[in-house]
C-alpha cells in the first residue's frame, strides 16, 4: 500500500471512530506534556553549560591559532635548517680529514723523533762518554 492509500485510511479511520480518536490524541498529548515540560526546564542548563564551555572552546582556538603559526613556521624554517644541517656535515667532514691528516702527521713526526733518538744513543755510544777538559 503507498503513502496516499495509507493517509486515506487513516483519515477513514477517524472519520468513522472520533471517540477513539480523541482519545489517541488526549493520551498523545498527555505524553507529550511532561517531556516537551522537560525540555523547557532543561533550557536554562543548556544555556549555562553553553556559556561555560565558550571560553574552553575558544582556549582551543587559540591552541589550534598556535599549532597552525607554528606548522606554517615548521615549514618555512625546515628547508633552511636542512641547508643548515648539510653545511655542518661538510664541515664535519672536513674536520674529520684534516683530524686524520693531523694524526697521520704526529705519528710520522713520533718515528721520525723516535729514529732521531735512536741515532743520538747510538752516537753517544761510539762516542763514549764526554770527559770534561782538564780532567
Amino acid at each position: 500500500m503507498d503513502l496516499r492509500g495509507r493517509e486515506e485510511l487513516f483519515l477513514i479511520t477517524m472519520l468513522r471512530n472520533p471517540v477513539a480518536t480523541a482519545d489517541t490524541m488526549l493520551r498523545t498529548g498527555a505524553a507529550l506534556v511532561p517531556a516537551v515540560i522537560d525540555a523547557l526546564r532543561a533550557i536554562p542548563r543548556l544555556a549555562d553549560a553553553i556559556e561555560r564551555l565558550t571560553p574552553a572552546l575558544q582556549a582551543a582556538q587559540g591552541s589550534l591559532d598556535r599549532i597552525d603559526k607554528l606548522g606554517t613556521f615548521v615549514g618555512q624554517e625546515l628547508p633552511e635548517t636542512q641547508l643548515q644541517l648539510e653545511e655542518l656535515r661538510k664541515q664535519l667532514v672536513a674536520a674529520t680529514a684534516v683530524n686524520r691528516a693531523l694524526n697521520e702527521s704526529v705519528r710520522m713526526l713520533s718515528r721520525g723523533l723516535g729514529v732521531v733518538q735512536g741515532a743520538t744513543d747510538l752516537f753517544g755510544r761510539v762516542l763514549g762518554p764526554r770527559t770534561p777538559p782538564g780532567a
